[in-house]
């Protein structure tokens, strides 16, 4: 097979930094809040303003991206990501630091969305989906490296050096993007026509015709596809509204937001949870981390696959795992032994409900899953944005840093009572729409 272009592993290492930038700050949470003399919860929020930024950089840089081409496009991403962990770096303050975060978070939907739809463009037909697969698994990557590189150079050089690292897979993808990213080619041909025609082949059509023709996103997991969001797809409209008016599509929303809320609920504190209340010292945070990110891989995986076969029974019962995962947590916390063993079991949990969660609203939402799909985005990043501020509520109230594992249990169990009352209330009343939607779900391992 011959060799992906340069340009592509630039998108890859652009992925990475973004991907990492998500779940960095877990890592070195109380250092930050000792160095800037801030509670753990003001913490969380550097987090949880990162994911609400997501959520508004995506449509933003969209729009901006109908004036300009994708090559513009993708270098000023980089550049405003770059920008973004330069601030949170050097930044003097707490509030410079959280300036940082916005700015970079605002650029991360946007990027890997058209990243996505560019890397497609730059191989032959053939190639398309290993080459979306490729530039996602720098994604994937950092789910599982982020927050224990964060932790490991945290704990080496301080806790700047975690931005710092951001900043230097930024600056290496914005070079190799400046070298690699062809001046002219198929991109160019783009430049004239207004920028979200490009991959209208796999926008407001059918169910069953998107997937068929956007064949570069087949196999793309759910996580994937969850920071697919701003790769510049443009459905009317009234197509979008169309799909936004079923119920059935804010109760698939609103399950999503509540139920994946619970995951950073804990995870965003973990760090101090393994050294104060388990008593691990500093240097074993980076390999439970390591553990959980194990957990998150085989989790997507196990989702996706389940979400295939049966869809709301898998929606029901990665919810209902997922809550247990988190109240058992409050327990296991206590102690080492029953902490190296959740540890992946939860890291499983946590990632086996997003391609079930992201499969259901695309579902539910019928001719125009690409909206709902970009929606759902906003509804994890949402969800992971109430959960961190729940969390860094109930340690600054007093409860104890163990108190977040059940507080976000509460919050995924109230995501699954969603699921359950939805699907009776709401899912059973569509039996005509069935047919539209199997083949969406066959292209998701």
């Amino acid at each position: 097979m011959r060799k992906l272009p340069l340009a592509i592993w630039a998108m890859v290492l652009g992925a990475f930094a973004m991907g990492a930038d998500e779940f960095i700050v877990a890592g070195v949470v109380r250092e930050i809040a000792q160095a800037l003399n801030v509670s753990i919860g003001a913490v969380g929020h550097l987090e949880s303003v990162y994911a609400l930024g997501v959520a508004v950089g995506a449509p933003v840089f969209t729009a901006l991206g109908t004036r300009f081409g994708r090559r513009s496009m993708l270098l000023l991403t980089t550049g405003v990501f770059l920008l973004g962990n330069l601030i949170s770096a050097l930044g003097p303050t707490y509030a410079f630091i959280m300036s940082g975060r916005v700015v970079s978070a605002m650029a991360h939907g946007a990027f890997l969305g058209i990243a996505a739809v560019f890397a497609a463009e730059l191989v032959d037909p053939a190639r398309k989906g290993r080459a979306v697969a490729v530039v996602f698994s720098g994604l994937t990557a950092s789910t599982i490296l982020g927050a224990p590189i964060g932790a490991a150079v945290g704990q080496a050089l301080g806790w700047r050096f975690t931005f710092w690292t951001l900043v230097v897979f930024g600056g290496l993808a914005l070079l190799g993007l400046l070298a690699a990213l062809p001046q002219q080619t198929a991109a160019h041909q783009h430049e004239h026509a207004p920028e979200h025609h490009a991959p209208e082949h796999h926008a407001p059509a059918a169910g069953h015709e998107q997937h068929d023709v956007g064949s570069e996103f087949e196999g793309l997991d759910a996580h994937a596809l969850a920071h697919l969001g701003g790769g510049g797809q443009g459905p009317s409209m009234r197509e979008q509204l169309a799909a936004l008016r079923r119920p059935a599509v804010w109760g698939a929303l609103l399950t999503t937001m509540l139920g994946y809320g619970g995951v950073f609920t804990s995870y965003v504190y973990i760090a101090p949870q393994l050294t104060e209340v388990t008593g691990f010292g500093a240097g074993w945070v980076t390999p439970l981390l390591l553990l959980f990110g194990v957990g998150l891989f085989a989790g997507n995986t196990l989702g996706g696959r389940l979400a295939d076969r049966t869809l709301m029974p898998t929606v029901i019962g990665t919810l209902a795992a997922l809550a247990i995962a988190l109240f058992v947590m409050t327990h296991a916390i206590e102690a080492r032994a029953t902490v190296v063993a959740m540890m992946p079991i939860f890291g499983t949990a946590a990632f086996a409900v997003v391609a079930p969660l992201q499969l259901r609203v695309m579902t539910a939402a019928g001719h125009a899953p690409d909206v709902a799909s970009a929606a759902n985005i906003s509804a994890f990043t949402l969800g992971s944005a109430i959960g961190i501020y729940l969390g860094g509520a109930a340690i600054d109230g007093g409860l104890g840093l163990a108190s977040v594992n059940w507080v976000g249990g509460l919050l995924t169990t109230a995501g699954l009572l969603t699921a359950l009352i939805t699907w009776a209330a709401l899912d059973r009343r569509q039996p005509a729409d069935t047919h539209h939607h199997e083949p969406v779900a066959h292209h998701h391992h």
